[in-house]
């Protein structure tokens, strides 16, 4: 056979099947153009230029390493579904004479033909579309940004080599396939999955305990570090139990049902029970997949989008104040950084409207009861005693707290204390008063080690010189090893933003060169970083929802194509056996619409488990509003709901067009 025999074949054959290769065609386009972007952003030398833009760099690397991961497994799976519907064809080739090295051939010519254009069109609108992504970027940096054409031949490169060795084992794998497959089994491909699946109890079984854990991990975590530890544990559960009861889960519950005489044995739950028990064993891996994606794209997009919608609270919490000071003092330099801050500030013209200052000690301890001694030992998670003295408490809580030299008020934030009295280091107090919230403003997690690796509460004492005194005995046992009483001090001013990052620098070089062991931090110095960082994690959510996206929806319309060519065989047997055109079509329809919808539904409860562990981590990010959160999420789930539906909807119509044409 000649050479341009095979290049007509292969044109032809691509031809005849457009209905699952345009779809896979425009998917590797977009999965191309969209890896060039972000590779492309990530070595664009404007945006480093941009005040934050490293930070969002940083995010966009990270981002394409993910679409790279994601380009390779999803081309594989949609290829595997084109390969599949054309087995009985290839089957056909077979039988009629052409050996399966001439069928490698065809392969070699389709896979150059879906490369070439792939790869050429995925560049230019890559090429194209980069500049409108640059754009957008610098409109969330809020940054100048100029009219210069950028390409990226790195990029051009990198892509053009990722798909090009993509595209290679495209091709070994399909042709793997096909030569492992005997003529009779390529023809009687589609047919491969009429037997009665099989009930996997173990699996069912076991998909089910991972379900299970996952979810009990989520909404029983309650420490910030326990929960950043079990949390990609819990996603891993998630997903192997959301496979494994997709796959064997659904065909156990369907049989169950089976087994019930009087239930199964009614005309509509006969045919739908049957109906659903063939969809789930073909359909399982893939409605399983949506739901995992579907899951990915909720929780990608409402944490993204409440990080940037929440942000200036999150500034606001984190930096509570126009500036803080943190530092290491003794008794006698205290007051004297004080004294000097103020100075400065009075050097500078700058105004004073409100300040507090936060003085307190940091004690790793064992507990034995009421009885706490000191932990001189390293541990993971240790127990961490802050204490401060009424006075503090009260200037940064606004509240009027006495106690007498005897008493302590015990601050349970997150760590339960049931005793009436409480030893430390050797000296009992009696406990006056437990209370729940404590800081103005989020302002403990720049003067207290509020999110740390293990539990902490706050115990409160009579004044300075009590905690003075109980800082001497911490001393006296741990040498130099002990941590120095800490001082926190904030300040609102009259100034306007640049004047205060100006001023962040003066103070900074006054506190070196007086040698305090300080540190300033300045709100307005810190949110230009801020907002690059959660612009920067809002743009690759959107980027990756997208792509989410843009995956969820071909699964779903390769899904309808299929279910359209096993229901056409379906919709003949069904009225051959004496059932009205209208009944088999609202049997077929009901079991369409159960089994399509219950990725919908697992992924909203897959969400719903993860919210509690989700929002503790977001909080130890600084994101405290739950009420955003959960707003974000229910209004994602919402929008895509809807977008899912009418993915339905535009898919069900070429099911319909191929089980009533063909």
């Amino acid at each position: 056979m000649s050479k341009g025999f095979y290049v007509r074949l292969s044109f032809n054959n691509l031809k005849k099947n457009r209905k699952i290769y345009i779809p896979y065609i425009l998917t590797c386009i977009i999965t191309i153009t969209m890896f060039y972007m972000i590779h492309s952003l990530s070595v664009n030398e404007s945006i480093a230029a941009m005040h934050g833009g490293s930070t969002i760099q940083t995010t966009l690397v990270f981002g394409t390493v993910i679409v790279g991961i994601f380009s390779v497994i999803f081309l594989f799976y949609t290829n595997s579904f084109v390969i599949k519907r054309r087995k009985k064809e290839f089957g056909l080739y077979n039988v009629l004479g052409m050996e399966k090295r001439h069928l490698g051939i065809v392969l070699i010519f389709e896979t150059l033909y879906i490369a070439f254009i792939s790869i050429f069109l995925g560049l230019v609108f890559g090429i194209i579309l980069d500049k409108l992504m640059y754009l957008i970027i610098a409109r969330i940096l809020q940054a100048a940004y100029g009219a210069t054409f950028f390409l990226s031949w790195q990029s051009l490169l990198i892509t053009l080599a990722l798909f090009a060795v993509i595209f290679v084992c495209l091709y070994i794998f399909s042709f793997i396939r096909v030569q492992v497959s005997q003529p009779i089994e390529l023809l009687k491909s589609e047919n491969a999955g009429e037997k009665e699946p099989k009930t996997r109890h173990i699996m069912a079984i076991i998909g089910a305990v991972c379900l299970a854990a996952g979810y009990a991990s989520a909404i029983l975590t309650k420490d910030v570090g326990l929960a950043l530890e079990l949390f990609f544990v819990a996603v891993i559960l998630v997903i192997v139990g959301t496979y494994f009861l997709f796959i064997a889960g659904s065909i156990a519950l369907l049989k169950l049902l089976k087994k019930n005489k009087k239930y199964y044995y009614k005309t509509n739950h006969f045919t739908s029970i049957s109906g659903m028990t063939y969809r789930m064993k073909q359909n399982s891996v893939g409605l399983a997949s949506i739901c995992i994606l579907f899951t990915m794209l909720l929780v990608t997009i409402s944490t993204t989008t409440s990080f940037m919608l929440g942000r200036n609270d999150m500034i606001e919490h984190k930096y509570p104040y126009d500036f803080t000071v943190q530092a290491s003092v003794t008794q006698s330099t205290d007051d004297a950084l004080i004294e000097d801050i103020h100075k400065l500030f009075a050097e500078n013209n700058f105004d004073i409207n409100e300040e507090a200052v936060c003085k307190y000690l940091t004690i790793s301890a064992n507990q034995n009861g009421n009885d706490f001694s000191l932990r001189k030992e390293y541990a993971d998670k240790p127990l961490i005693l802050v204490v401060m003295s009424a006075n503090t408490y009260n200037s940064i809580t606004g509240q009027n707290k006495t106690l007498n030299s005897n008493e302590v008020i015990i601050n349970e934030d997150n760590y339960k204390y049931d005793y009436a009295t409480l030893n430390l280091l050797g000296e009992e107090y009696s406990v006056k008063e437990k209370v729940d919230a404590f800081v103005k403003g989020g302002f403990e997690l720049n003067g207290i080690p509020h999110v740390v690796s293990g539990f902490w509460f706050c115990v409160i004492v009579s004044d300075d010189a009590q905690l003075n005194t109980i800082y001497d005995r911490y001393r006296s046992e741990l040498g130099e090893e002990a941590n120095s009483i800490q001082l926190s001090y904030g300040a609102d001013v009259k100034a306007d933003k640049q004047a205060q990052i100006a001023f962040f620098d003066t103070l900074h070089n006054m506190l070196r060169e007086k040698n305090y062991n300080a540190r300033v931090l300045s709100r307005a110095a810190q949110a230009d970083e801020y907002m690059s960082l959660y612009g920067g994690l809002f743009f690759l959510g959107i980027y990756l929802g997208l792509l989410f996206l843009m995956a969820t929806i071909l699964i779903i319309y390769y899904k309808q194509i299929s279910e359209g060519y096993e229901d056409k065989k379906r919709f003949e047997i069904m009225q051959n056996v004496g059932m009205s055109y209208a009944e088999v079509k609202k049997s077929i329809n009901s079991q369409i619409l159960a089994v399509f919808f219950l990725p919908l539904i697992m992924a909203g409860i897959h969400v719903a488990f993860a919210f509690p562990m989700i929002n503790i981590i977001m909080g130890a990010l600084a994101l405290m509003n739950t009420t955003l959160f959960a707003v974000c999420t229910l209004g994602c789930f919402a929008l895509f709901s809807v977008v899912y539906v009418v993915v339905y909807i535009l898919t069900a119509k070429v099911y319909y067009r191929i089980v009533k044409n063909g």
